[in-house]
């Protein structure tokens, strides 16, 4: 079987609920309005091809599965995180199969760049990631939102007080001469964590609102598993 014959429709609407989070073949079937012996008949097809894993469970979990014979509740997860790309154009017909795990920092910064921003905003923080050589400085670099005049991102990093003071409101120019403003809302991890651990309504929107440009030590996953 061909990679791209598991994308087909019923399959990637259970791999789009897995990039949500762990669920299992009853929660998915819920989901995408599935029967549940279909869910489970594709997650062990998926499974076979490592695109999909059963997840871990604490033995308290495992005690309660057992109590509840019937229904497939064990939780299933992404196994790997992976990038299919083709080019058709003149001259060249190409297909790839990326595995993220594989890519450098910078490679799996454009390829979540390209997936999440729209196009118009390409240039402008790339430029600004660029200027000012935050990929070294920062741990994770996440996008909030944008319009027409600003480009809003979260950023942890232990060096905080050169990019608070640098880099939290930085206006870029593009190729065709408009200027956009790059908003860094900048923390360190421990801000975070406190801020969480106090119910703070600014640090809840900060991680639920975030979607991962780069995140080298998975901070993002870590702080939303606290909300």
């Amino acid at each position: 079987m061909e990679f791209e014959d598991l994308l087909t429709k019923s399959k990637w609407s259970i791999l789009k609920e897995l990039a949500k989070g762990e669920k299992s073949a009853v929660e998915i079937a819920k989901k995408t309005n599935q029967s549940i012996a279909n869910i489970t008949q594709q997650l062990q097809l998926l499974e076979a091809y490592n695109l999909v894993k059963k997840a871990k469970q604490d033995g308290k979990e495992e005690k309660k599965e057992k109590r509840k014979p019937g229904k497939p509740r064990t939780p299933y997860a992404l196994s790997q995180e992976t990038v299919v790309t083709s080019m058709l154009k003149q001259g060249l017909a190409e297909k790839k199969l990326l595995k993220l795990k594989d890519l450098g920092e910078c490679q799996r910064f454009l390829l979540n760049l390209f997936f999440t921003l729209n196009p118009e905003n390409y240039y402008y923080l790339i430029k600004f990631i660029c200027i000012t050589d935050m990929l070294k400085k920062a741990d994770t670099i996440a996008y909030l939102k944008a319009d027409e005049k600003e480009i809003e991102i979260m950023i942890i990093t232990e060096h905080i007080k050169e990019v608070r003071e640098n880099y939290s409101n930085m206006s870029i120019t593009g190729l065709e001469g408009k200027t956009k403003k790059i908003i860094s809302w900048s923390h360190n991890k421990k801000e975070m964590d406190e801020g969480l651990a106090r119910k703070e309504e600014y640090f809840i929107n900060l991680i639920k609102n975030s979607k991962e440009l780069i995140d080298k030590k998975d901070y993002i996953k870590e702080l939303r598993q606290k909300i």
